[in-house]
């Protein structure tokens, strides 16, 4: 296997500039023994590589270029409302590119390790464990199954990783669904009530802490050509949105008296109300790493207050 034999492993990183690709390209950057490669879409920057990932009959020509031994597939469309509106660009992005990728992979020795989501589960019996049935309930969940399917049927070397809903440094705090709260409660007007949903138990998961599990996962495929399968990492604080926007009410200024729970289902794309991951096959690899939701959550929100 390439990935075992170079004596400088080449790790590409695709969605190098997204809220998960960014922390990941700083962790391997550290590793002083692997040499790095990140894409991006629109921009450009050293140890950056410009690609559209949808216009999957430029990836095989691109992959040929770079020679990766081991390739970490974070670029999606990840926003479930989104994917209910554009189903077709969704499948290339997140199905059609991962194909393609799994698909050169398999023809030249690369591993992949593929980013998947909680959305594969219906929420209905938590926690879930890599080998429980799946069930997605909306397009982007069913988007996320069958780019698994495209990599583990493709014949490469891999393995999927299902997160949870992801927060970290942001560009913006639209950027994330957990600090798009924290936007909320500073755009309000002063008095002004924000309903926040009080229905599904999220699990909020620090990206810099899956870029340390991708990395473990990268080193541990590195030293045991065996490693590979579905694996899940996940934060293990239960929390709501409402519960969420508490917490940031004192941050940001806002009065948490203002701050109204709302039971009721989210409106747009179908979501699960309970889709916890059990990540204990990854803990006995002695894989992981967690950081509490308030001690990240005050310098994340810091530069945009």
């Amino acid at each position: 296997m390439t990935t075992t034999t170079s004596p400088t492993p080449h790790i590409l990183i695709t969605g190098a500039t997204g809220l998960l690709g960014r922390p990941l390209l700083r962790a391997c950057n550290n590793r002083d023994d692997w040499r790095v490669t990140g894409t991006a879409f629109r921009r450009t920057a050293p140890g950056l590589e410009r690609i559209d990932l949808s216009q999957t009959d430029a990836i095989p020509g691109f992959l040929d270029q770079l020679a990766p031994d081991v390739i970490i597939h974070t670029a999606a469309e990840r926003r479930p409302d989104v994917s209910e509106r554009d189903p077709e660009g969704t499948q290339r992005l997140n199905v059609g590119s991962t194909a393609a990728i799994a698909q050169w992979a398999a023809a030249h020795g690369a591993f992949v390790i593929y980013i998947s989501s909680d959305y594969v589960f219906d929420g209905t019996q938590p926690p879930y464990r890599p080998t429980d049935a799946t069930h997605p309930l909306n397009a982007y969940g069913q988007s996320k199954l069958d780019g698994e399917h495209a990599v583990l049927q493709a014949g490469c070397a891999a393995a999927v990783l299902r997160v949870p809903l992801l927060y970290g440094d942001v560009e913006r705090l639209d950027e994330s669904s957990v600090t798009v709260l924290a936007d909320a409660l500073i755009k309000a007007a002063p008095g002004q009530q924000v309903k926040m949903e009080h229905w599904a138990t999220r699990y909020p998961t620090n990206t810099t802490d899956v870029a340390a599990v991708l990395v473990g996962m990268t080193a541990r495929r590195l030293q045991d050509p065996d490693f590979g399968g579905i694996f899940h990492w996940s934060g293990n604080e239960a929390m709501t949105k409402y519960d969420m926007a508490c917490l940031f009410a004192p941050l940001v200024g806002a009065d948490p008296a203002y701050i109204v729970a709302d039971p009721t289902p989210p409106t747009g794309a179908p979501r699960p109300q309970d889709a916890h991951l059990d990540s204990s096959d990854l803990e006995r690899l002695g894989i992981g790493r967690r950081t509490s939701f308030t001690t990240a959550i005050p310098a994340i929100l810091a530069p945009h207050l």
